[in-house]
């Protein structure tokens, strides 16, 4: 399988599974279509507002691209690391949940031109679910 596929299939994994946890914890959430779309799940509150999420996800442990990540209000960052166990549907992945100011604050440029975030840096919204409802 190549690269680019197997990044398309972990994206679009991440996406549905992001959809289905935030369905279990109660939200009215949206998934978005397209290929080339800066947010994927659309949450309306129960007050009327729109929250919008990008999902991000590796198959690895710790380096998440983020380059094309904008600072938005109301716009989050779920960051799904698979921790080298994407194929293994009996573990569920880490689940980051971090505004998008957060993730440009902290997202680390290099001379390549790649964007990286690190789990270190971002290691105490894990499971932060709660984040999105305000």
């Amino acid at each position: 399988m190549s690269e680019d596929n197997k990044g398309y299939q972990t994206g679009m994994a991440s996406e549905y599974l992001v959809l289905s946890m935030l369905y279990r914890k109660g939200f009215d959430a949206y998934l978005t279509l397209g290929n080339k779309k800066s947010v994927d799940i659309i949450i309306r509150k129960d007050n009327g507002s729109i929250v919008t999420i990008d999902v991000k996800s590796v198959r690895g442990y710790d380096s998440i691209p983020v380059k094309n990540v904008k600072e938005k209000d109301g716009h989050f960052i779920v960051i799904v690391i698979y921790n080298n166990k994407f194929g293994d549907v009996n573990v569920l992945p880490d689940f980051y949940i971090v505004h998008s100011q957060i993730v440009v604050e902290r997202r680390v440029s290099y001379d390549g031109g790649q964007t990286d975030l690190f789990k270190r840096d971002i290691k105490d919204y894990k499971d932060c679910w709660n984040l999105i409802k305000g």
